[in-house]
């Protein structure tokens, strides 16, 4: 293999790729290393997996040896990303069964990367029958995505919980949803010329993404149809993605539709009170923060902290937030894991918010932001010490 391609472009390779190599398996090296196309179409490919993902981004190239080769992914990251060069060579020895050396070369240095012959790469399943594809705005995904992070679980034992739902049904918007089973957030994107279709796909792999997805444009989607595969692509990248195995739940079950009461208040002012009341935050990572919002007749919200011994509670903090009474006001207390409402607020940060309770303070409910009514988040409260 022999070609020249400009630096640049090989710096935003090296960075792009990167993602897929995320919790690659120590146990096989190959997962370590980049592989390397020079194309007779005048074009380099190059690709990276964990296994989960296949990511492969594509660069035009001078190509005057067509081959393959899978380079060692940190020392070709290392040198590419501290790049200043206009162009760069790349040559490395006709294909064999063992480790060898690939000759790097720019202005007036060279290296010599290690490499491993490109038949122990491995490819992503080869799929005959795909979908229909269609293309989805990648700024919106995005924003979307960011909105229900959050809310996935980050045990790995949890199988579709740990991952992303995407839900579209015929004349429906697309769902896009996350949940741990304590708490679920969702957005629902409008998407009318989208074709019917379900995926859970893992958070890790999405969050690798995000960066190419933001500035995709229009991100092209197909699915495979036996539903174990999707595809995203983007000039001059395309990934492909395991599909989590397992049934989601049926979400739209648990939204509330009916509450006892409801209030308005800025999420701007709740937060910086959540962030202060950390000061409390247990060392056992297993009893989180707890906290107890008051609801009274007066336009205002008690928010304290308490910490929990032997089957009682202590309050050790307290302060006010003022709201606005949607209903009837009324007294009620309800208790929730503080990051369950920090998490959320940190998301929406200084919108205004409208929660809504319903008449049992063990029953799920739902915050919404005022001026985004296809964004909600449902959560479960807390059950304090001595009331279970």
């Amino acid at each position: 293999m022999r070609c020249r391609v400009a630096g640049r472009a090989l710096e935003t390779a090296a960075r792009s790729l990167n993602a897929a190599t995320v919790g690659a398996r120590t146990t096989l090296p190959i997962l370590s290393h980049i592989l390397l196309e020079a194309q007779e179409t005048q074009t380099l490919r190059m690709a990276a997996t964990n296994l989960t993902l296949w990511l492969e981004w594509s660069v035009a190239a001078e190509v005057e040896e067509p081959g393959r080769v899978a380079v060692a992914g940190k020392e070709w990251r290392a040198i590419l990303t501290s790049l200043d060069s206009d162009l760069v060579e790349l040559e490395a020895p006709p294909e064999t069964e063992g480790a060898g050396r690939m000759n790097l070369r720019f202005g007036n240095a060279e290296y010599r990367l290690p490499i491993l012959p490109a038949d122990e790469f491995p490819l992503p399943p080869e799929e005959s029958a795909w979908g229909e594809p269609f293309a989805l705005d990648g700024d919106q995904l995005a924003s979307a995505l960011r909105k229900v992070f959050f809310a996935a679980s980050s045990d790995l034992t949890m199988g579709v919980y740990t991952g992303v739902h995407f839900r579209k049904e015929d004349g429906a918007s697309l769902d896009i949803v996350a949940t741990d089973t304590h708490r679920l957030a969702l957005v629902e994107l409008e998407a009318p010329d989208l074709p019917p279709f379900t995926a859970t796909l893992p958070i890790q792999v999405l969050k690798a993404l995000l960066p190419l997805v933001e500035k995709a444009g229009a991100l092209q989607w197909r699915i495979s149809q036996d539903g174990t595969l999707v595809e995203w692509s983007g000039d001059p990248w395309r990934a492909m993605m395991t599909v989590l195995a397992g049934t989601y739940p049926p979400y739209r079950r648990v939204v509330p539709t009916s509450f006892a009461c409801q209030v308005r208040f800025h999420a701007g002012a709740l937060l910086p009170v959540l962030r202060r009341m950390l000061v409390f935050r247990p060392t056992n990572r297993r009893q989180p923060l707890r906290v107890i919002l008051r609801l009274r007749t007066e336009p205002v919200m008690e928010v304290a902290t308490i910490e929990v011994e032997f089957g009682s509670y202590e309050e050790v903090a307290k302060e006010t937030v003022p709201v606005e009474w949607l209903t009837e006001p009324q007294d009620y207390e309800i208790a929730f894991q503080h990051p369950y409402l920090m998490e959320f607020l940190s998301t929406v940060k200084d919108g205004t918010v409208i929660a809504g309770f319903q008449a049992s303070n063990k029953s799920a409910t739902v915050w919404r932001l005022e001026n985004d009514d296809r964004y909600f988040y449902v959560v479960m409260p807390m059950h304090l010490p001595g009331g279970e």
